[in-house]
């Protein structure tokens, strides 16, 4: 309940992730009957870097009120508040104002302002207010979008914290795995998909009771997560003879040299006691039970990631 009232709050505005100055939450005539849609939306947080600004409506609009100044795009996390240039079309069949920026946005905040727009003389009732709202482009590593970082305070003060794009991942963690793991010489990709997958199996335990992860089959998450990652393991070390001692060595020093689930890892993963405490739990719960998992030859398969190692690229 204590996660979901702060997740309540960050969406109306009482709480932001970001400073005062920076709120997504801020919007002014958004909620207006005549918009039918708009794209990005508002608040939006996982907007890609080729995105255009988007108004639809449900009545046509005199198209020659549709000018390029009708239309500010300002990127709110620049030193200098940058205006982002741009060209300006109307979609008369769809009723759809299209702004395409000249350029690539840049990761962070951006406000756009929608003004002196009018209906088409057959609609002259309607009118259009002013709207203005915000979102935030993400920096992207590797495909990754990275979520905004959270305000530590909320994003601590509950056991779930805050995962703004919804993907399974607290975004604190998110943005440790794919910033750590995008510096990595061999198999950044990978390692980054495996750590992801082991921070989706502890995040869902923690929603699901970490008391009774047995009991409830949560634990099985995080054993797929190992056995991806033995699976990972077992195919990387295939250049090297297994069965002879060298071999054997140079196996171990694979797997120790390229760890992923380890204390830098715990460390971000259960940051406060709350996490801690649920984490001995979740232990705790397993204690005196047979599991599977842990690289034996049948369970480490690649169907056990949540990903297609394949199409990751790094095994060949």
């Amino acid at each position: 309940m204590k996660h979901f009232l702060v997740l309540l709050l960050f969406i109306t505005g009482s709480i932001s992730l970001y400073g005062a100055d920076d709120d997504l939450s801020i919007s002014k005539g958004t909620d207006q009957e005549v918009i039918a849609k708009l794209s990005p939306t508002v608040a939006q947080t996982d907007v890609w870097n080729n995105a255009k600004i988007e108004v639809s409506f449900t009545v046509p609009l005199d198209a020659s009120s549709v000018q390029k100044n009708n239309i500010k795009l300002v990127h709110l996390s620049s030193k200098t508040n940058e205006h982002i240039d741009g060209t300006i079309d109307y979609d008369k069949f769809d009723n759809k104002v299209v702004y395409t920026p000249s350029t690539l946005l840049s990761e962070g905040i951006y406000e756009v302002e929608i003004k002196s727009l009018k209906a088409d003389k057959a609609y002259k009732t309607t009118q259009i207010k002013e709207i203005k709202y915000r979102f935030y482009v993400p920096e992207v590593i590797n495909g990754h979008q990275l979520p905004p970082e959270p305000d530590p305070v909320v994003n601590d003060s509950t056991l779930l914290g805050i995962d703004a794009n919804g993907n399974g991942v607290r975004d604190d963690v998110e943005r440790h795995i794919i910033i750590r793991f995008s510096k990595e010489v061999e198999f950044p990709k990978t390692k980054t998909a495996i750590a992801l997958q082991y921070a989706k199996a502890y995040q869902f335990i923690m929603e699901n009771d970490p008391k009774n992860a047995f009991e409830n089959k949560s634990y099985k998450k995080v054993d797929y997560a190992l056995d991806c990652k033995w699976y990972w393991y077992d195919e990387a070390t295939k250049k090297f003879n297994l069965s002879s001692i060298e071999g054997s060595i140079a196996g171990t020093k694979f797997r120790l040299e390229n760890k992923i689930y380890d204390n830098e890892y715990k460390e971000k993963l259960f940051n406060t006691k709350l996490r801690m405490k649920a984490y001995f739990y979740y232990n705790a719960s397993l204690s005196g039970h047979m599991l599977g998992g842990g690289g034996g030859v049948l369970s480490s398969t690649k169907d056990k990631c949540d990903f297609d190692i394949d199409v990751l690229g790094e095994l060949q």
